[in-house]
């Protein structure tokens, strides 16, 4: 692997630029990750390319341990190579506002204006421990009152707090867990041009499985991640990429940020130790 020369504290020192440099800002708190099946679908191209584009998504979410969904499921990864991406996402933007309505400002702007070779962006669901869906601190709190008072009046919680109907008294776990349950890949084919469908494949995979920054920084390891960037970068997923992907898949969900990063660099630093 790309580390076996590097020191342990090196590695961990990686470890955690990489995650700050892809990383995007915490939803809830927390960082997101697939939490039911995906079923990723190809469209735009010919159908022995999308296979192609598929099989790939397919075989970098198993490796990572990634839920799948078996063929002939419904579409919850939506991958399509467009002429003008910057159009399709318009498009769909209009006709599902949903989709994107959790996306701040910038996060839009990027989407919607940004000369990107791919695009992308994904839609999560706060959970409690049981997996039943949070109810937001409004709701909750207009609808159960505290002695004669409504929870509103007597929390100090701010209106769009996420709140959930379980608890503990652990200090550690959030009650709160943040899953994916659908994502949007755009690739603008003008853009991608030039590069390997197999290394756009990849690249596609690692952004719809792992939620990253749009676009994320050019991480200072090998990464297909830098495949669009001046030097070319790599043209598949390196080992970086896998133990990235493989350890989001295995933080634990109901922390805060903070611990999950830490539970990340640990599990990638562990994936680079010597057999």
């Amino acid at each position: 692997m790309e580390a076996e020369r590097l020191t342990e504290q090196q590695i961990e020192a990686k470890a955690r630029d990489f995650i700050r440099d892809v990383l995007p800002i915490p939803a809830y708190g927390q960082y997101a990750r697939w939490t039911q099946p995906v079923c990723p679908k190809v469209a735009g191209i010919a159908d022995v390319y999308a296979a192609m584009v598929e099989t790939r998504v397919r075989a970098a979410a198993t490796a990572a341990g990634v839920p799948l969904a078996p063929p002939g499921c419904r579409t919850n990864l939506s991958i399509t190579f467009s002429e003008d991406a910057r159009v399709t996402a318009g498009i769909i933007a209009r006709r599902k506002p949903r989709l994107v309505a959790k996306l701040d400002g910038l996060q839009q702007d990027r989407l919607f204006n940004a000369a990107l070779p791919v695009r992308w962006w994904h839609v999560s669901e706060p959970t409690d421990d049981n997996g039943l869906p949070a109810t937001s601190a409004t709701v909750l709190m207009t609808t159960q009152t505290f002695g004669g008072q409504s929870l509103a009046e007597s929390l100090p919680i701010n209106p769009d707090t996420i709140m959930t109907g379980s608890y503990n008294s652990s200090l550690i776990d959030t009650n709160l867990k943040i899953g994916v349950t659908g994502a949007v890949v755009l690739v603008d084919i003008p853009l991608a041009t030039g590069k390997p469908l197999d290394a756009v494949a990849d690249y596609v995979a690692l952004v719809a499985l792992a939620p990253a920054k749009l676009p994320p920084e050019l991480p200072g390891v090998p990464s297909i991640l830098g495949l669009f960037g001046s030097n070319g970068g790599a043209a598949a997923l390196t080992g970086w990429d896998k133990a990235y992907l493989a350890a989001l898949y295995r933080i634990q969900l109901n922390r805060n940020a903070n611990r999950q990063r830490g539970q990340l660099v640990g599990a990638i630093k562990a994936s680079f130790a010597p057999d």
